[in-house]
């Protein structure tokens, strides 16, 4: 007959015994998802190679001055004059509807390929020319929209 179980014996596995198991589960892990980490160690390696895992690592150490240093040029004059021009600019673009953009930048589009290709002519242009062209209705619609473009800004300037 067996004998009677008279003491309790702690299973419990034993550091040593964990850091083996971990590193056998690590080979095991390794070895069925072998590209992956033969891609990081290639990384790491050219990281180490540029000096750019040392800059890292360095940022890394030094993250609270960084962060400190960032926010503190974040708060200054500049960067929050930046950041309102940028909300103001955002809101004329949420107010404008994309079809209208697009056709403006179209537009502009033709508008300087025409006078590029304009440009391109030697031949100067007179008075007399430039009178004749005051009568043409596109271009006296553009010197109206530009006046009193102009006249607006100035009234702003006093």
């Amino acid at each position: 007959m067996a004998e009677p179980i008279s003491t309790i014996r702690d299973t419990k596995k034993t550091p040593e015994e964990l850091e083996q198991e971990r590193l056998a589960q690590m080979k095991t892990d390794i070895a069925e998802e072998d590209s992956g980490f033969i891609e990081i160690v290639e990384t790491v390696k050219l990281l180490q190679e540029s000096g750019a895992l040392e800059a890292l690592n360095s940022a890394i150490k030094a993250r609270g001055d960084i962060t400190k240093t960032f926010l503190n040029e974040w708060r200054k004059e500049p960067m929050t004059n930046a950041i309102n021009n940028m909300m103001i600019s955002s809101k004329l673009l949420t107010d404008t509807k994309p079809e209208q953009t697009e056709e403006m930048i179209s537009n502009l589009k033709d508008a300087a390929k025409k006078a590029e290709e304009s440009a391109k002519n030697e031949e100067i242009m007179g008075m007399l020319a430039i009178m004749k062209a005051l009568k043409d209705p596109d271009i006296n619609r553009a010197l109206r929209y530009g006046m009193t473009f102009l006249k607006e800004v100035g009234k702003t300037l006093k």
